[in-house]
């Protein structure tokens, strides 16, 4: 399997002790359905839905449906049709098992997708619905669930420190590029290692250097374009690597040493020449964290993928930047996101602070 299969089908076909879909969802209906109709109608979604969104997105449903299967499994439900009481549940299942706000919201999703695919009645769709939904998310707030754990952050002053521990070795100055470049561009970690060498562009008119990003999580089919500004002491880091590497074209941040990958055995095998592979998404969480607390940052174990797209946007808000500037500047779909990432930093900012700072200024030493 190469995470691109959504497996719904098959998940639903696999089970023992439970029925795949329920006896009420053949009733008679304007179109009549039948076992094979509902299969088939969702075999032909299932191919769609993976050619048209992004192999992130793909594993993501399918993890979070194989959790409702495992769950209908254990209790003899048949997943399809689920009537709002199942769902429910399921929901509440997740919620004592400690799973979070971000992840139910996931699994609801994802339990309603497949019942709109399938052609069958869509318990989140249920007028019942929003009721039962506010007294789950009411049970997940008392367990402390819908809390949103944020990333630790990454500022400047904190890239410069981790930078100051690094020396000149092949993965110091792919680690110290690979840091600079998502300082720069708030790139998220999946788009960071799909940056290629091609994609970097010197514009004599303004002496500047940017990175083109053709996709993106918010433009995935490559529609709009996309450029972010690189510096050029982070362009000069990046060349240092690339000579450093040997790399004048293709993708920029690659592996080194650890674990030959299966793309690469497979290849070998066929007597073929070794694939150019980029850094998995985790890899670069790791780099990161390990990298920070390598450098001692008090923080270090907190630092994710995303800390130097938080750090970067804290960084502008606390230079005077508007949401609107962070938002573009991240390409951000909305500003929702931006104002959680800088909550803490525009605590400092609000009307109460403004005020407690005009007081002082009026106290007489």
């Amino acid at each position: 399997m190469d995470g691109t299969e959504l497996l719904v089908v098959d998940s639903l076909q696999g089970l023992v002790r439970a029925a795949p879909v329920a006896p009420q969802a053949l009733q008679p209906v304007a179109t009549p359905l039948s076992v094979p109709g509902i299969l088939a109608r969702l075999a032909e979604w299932q191919a769609d839905f993976v050619g048209g969104q992004s192999a992130a997105t793909v594993r993501a449903v399918r993890a979070d449906w194989s959790q409702y299967i495992a769950w209908c499994e254990g209790t003899g439900q048949a997943p399809l049709p689920a009537s709002i009481e199942q769902l429910e549940a399921f929901l509440r299942n997740a919620i004592v098992r400690g799973r979070k706000r971000s992840t139910i919201n996931r699994y609801l999703y994802t339990v309603g997708l497949v019942h709109a695919a399938a052609g069958l009645p869509n318990p989140v769709k249920d007028a019942r619905w929003p009721v039962k939904w506010k007294k789950l998310i009411r049970e997940l707030g008392k367990r402390g669930g819908n809390k949103r754990k944020q990333a630790g952050q990454l500022v400047s002053t904190d890239i410069a420190r981790i930078l100051g521990t690094l020396g000149d070795s092949p993965r110091d100055l792919r680690d110290a590029a690979m840091l600079l470049l998502a300082s720069d561009t708030l790139l998220r970690e999946s788009e960071l290692v799909r940056v290629e060498v091609e994609h970097l562009a010197y514009t004599p008119a303004t002496d500047k250097w940017s990175v083109d990003v053709p996709f993106s999580k918010t433009n995935q089919a490559g529609e709009k374009d996309d450029f972010r500004h690189v510096e050029a002491g982070t362009r000069a880091a990046i060349q240092r690597w690339q000579d450093a590497a040997g790399i004048t074209t293709g993708v920029l941040f690659r592996p080194i040493g650890g674990r030959v990958r299966a793309a690469v055995l497979e290849a070998r095998a066929k007597g073929r020449p070794d694939p150019v592979l980029p850094l998995g998404a985790q890899e670069v969480a790791r780099i990161f964290r390990r990298r920070a607390v390598a450098a001692g940052l008090d923080h270090g174990f907190t630092i994710s993928g995303h800390s130097t797209r938080v750090g970067s946007a804290n960084d502008l808000i606390n230079n005077g930047y508007t949401t609107a500037q962070i938002q573009d500047a991240g390409n951000w779909k909305s500003a929702e996101m931006v104002q959680l990432y800088t909550r803490r930093s525009q605590a400092g900012a609000n009307a109460m602070a403004d005020m407690r700072g005009r007081q002082k200024a009026k106290t007489p030493d």
